[in-house]
């Protein structure tokens, strides 16, 4: 899970307090963050003005954590919910719920955050798969394969 401060509190407690943000599942134990990037950006690229923090985990896998801009985020959630529909998990567990925040108190699913290996899955879907993402988004295959691939310049 993630959080923030909370910067319009009324009061010096709740501006003090943090409040959650977003939850993920990753199945995975991060022990390190870092500010950047794995990929050399270029300065007059839109990818390029994207902060992003890597992280690794004990198991060895470095994952990337990026702030969005709202439009595309909203385009991009709309793509993996798109996504799920035409891609079926393993073994009979559903992307929603591998993906669910779980703790001792609550299970939430997943919010704020976007899957980017789940998204960047379309580019290896066959034909007929990506016309029929393409015509639950109502945009072209060729847009989408660009938008993905855009999203891919992040790592």
């Amino acid at each position: 899970f993630t959080v923030r401060k909370n910067s319009e509190g009324a009061t010096d407690e709740e501006r003090g307090r943090l409040e959650v943000a977003g939850e993920y599942h990753l199945g995975e134990f991060i022990n390190r963050f870092r500010h950047g990037s794995l990929v050399m950006r270029l300065p007059d690229s839109d990818v390029g003005q994207i902060p992003t923090v890597i992280f690794g985990t004990i198991n060895g896998v470095i994952g990337v954590i990026a702030s969005l801009p709202h439009e595309q985020y909203v385009f991009l959630e709309k793509l993996q919910s798109s996504l799920r529909k035409v891609i079926k998990g393993v073994g009979g567990l559903s992307h929603e719920q591998w993906r669910s925040f779980n703790n001792e108190k609550k299970t939430v699913e997943a919010r704020n955050f976007l899957d980017g290996d789940l998204i960047e899955s379309f580019l290896d879907l066959n034909r007929n798969k990506m016309d029929e993402v393409s015509q639950a988004m109502d945009v072209s295959v060729e847009e989408l394969a660009k938008r993905v691939e855009e999203l891919t310049r992040l790592h």
